[in-house]
């Protein structure tokens, strides 16, 4: 009798012993995935408004998380998660045991999905053209972005309402440095440019414009203009001021700038034949502004077109050796200058 006591005794150590190391085995089984990944507990379900014990661990397997459910389930019954797990989205990161993405559950640490993005430079005086270019590079829409901002759908005039009405964005889809969804589409995309125009060019500003009876569509187009003639910006406000003078006496405004929009590319010294080309965006042939700005331009030359400088100059030039800009008042003066540096 007493050895089937000691017989039983010791199946029974055994027993125990075999459940412990079951257990533990368990509770450190690791995940599989590689990479960090997104596990879902949906907040709707047979549980307390959360998904069902069965339901977890259906999914824990399909997602190649674990290889097989029923560990989960064994983890679950022996540590009394039943009704305890939390809905909500979390990261699993890899090789995670099987107590801690349990833990995760049950504690509700939620960790939101990081989404992948990606970091564009769209540099000042740049047209809508090269801002596809830019996004191309990217891989992001670029054609679709184009298609858009050439031809804004009504919903985007009707939640940005300082937009010219009938016109592209050239103009006013902001310069800056953007992150971007890497999924994000050229809605998406224009929204952004646009809310960071409307809060760089705030509404005060916006309302004094108004209240002084000026355009702000006007103020673009020739903030372009200064914005593709000059950079430095103590110059921005003088040239804003000479544009200024030559509307002011009916003057064409003869910029080169215009020339290079017309034509598509930068160049120092324009034709005869150039300064002829019969376009609206032609501002030797035709007095006045052009009917839409020829880039996006920087916050200085709005800023400096907003309030340019009271100057007698009539005329300036720049010089493409040093990049600096020089004035004249008189015609004959600027002759000269163009012949000092070699224009």
């Amino acid at each position: 009798m007493k050895y089937m006591i000691r017989f039983l005794i010791a199946i029974l150590v055994i027993g125990v012993v075999c459940a412990g190391v079951f257990d533990y085995w368990v509770r450190t089984i690791k995940t599989t995935n590689a990479t960090p990944q997104e596990f879902i507990i949906a907040g709707a379900g047979d549980e307390g408004g959360r998904d069902s014990l069965f339901d977890v661990g259906q999914n824990i397997e399909g997602e190649r998380l674990i290889n097989s459910r029923y560990y989960f389930y064994y983890h679950a019954w022996r540590n009394k998660l039943r009704g305890r797990l939390q809905a909500g989205t979390y990261i699993i990161q890899p090789e995670s045991s099987l107590t801690e993405i349990s833990d995760l559950f049950v504690s509700g640490e939620i960790k939101e999905v990081k989404r992948e993005e990606v970091q564009l430079t769209f540099k000042e005086g740049l047209t809508l053209e090269e801002y596809g270019d830019v996004l191309k590079e990217g891989n992001m829409p670029y054609e679709e972005f184009l298609a858009l901002a050439l031809e804004p759908s009504a919903e985007i005039q009707e939640d940005f309402p300082f937009l010219p009405a009938d016109k592209s964005l050239e103009g006013y889809l902001f310069p800056e440095t953007y992150n971007f969804f890497v999924n994000a589409d050229a809605d998406a995309i224009i929204r952004k440019m646009l809310t960071t125009f409307e809060q760089r060019v705030s509404l005060s500003v916006r309302e004094g414009l108004i209240a002084a009876g000026r355009d702000l569509d006007e103020v673009m187009i020739l903030a372009s203009v200064v914005e593709g003639e000059v950079r430095e910006g103590s110059d921005r406000n003088l040239v804003a001021g000479i544009f200024t003078n030559r509307i002011v006496e009916g003057m064409a405004l003869q910029s080169d700038a215009t020339i290079d929009y017309i034509k598509g590319i930068p160049e120092i010294k324009h034709t005869l034949e150039d300064i002829a080309i019969d376009s609206p965006y032609n501002t030797y042939k035709y007095a006045g502004l052009p009917p839409g700005p020829i880039n996006n331009p920087s916050l200085e030359s709005i800023l400096a077109t907003i309030n340019p400088a009271d100057t007698p100059y009539f005329f300036f030039l720049n010089n493409a050796t040093t990049g600096e800009t020089v004035f004249a008042e008189t015609y004959a003066e600027h002759l000269i200058n163009k012949d000092q540096n070699g224009l």
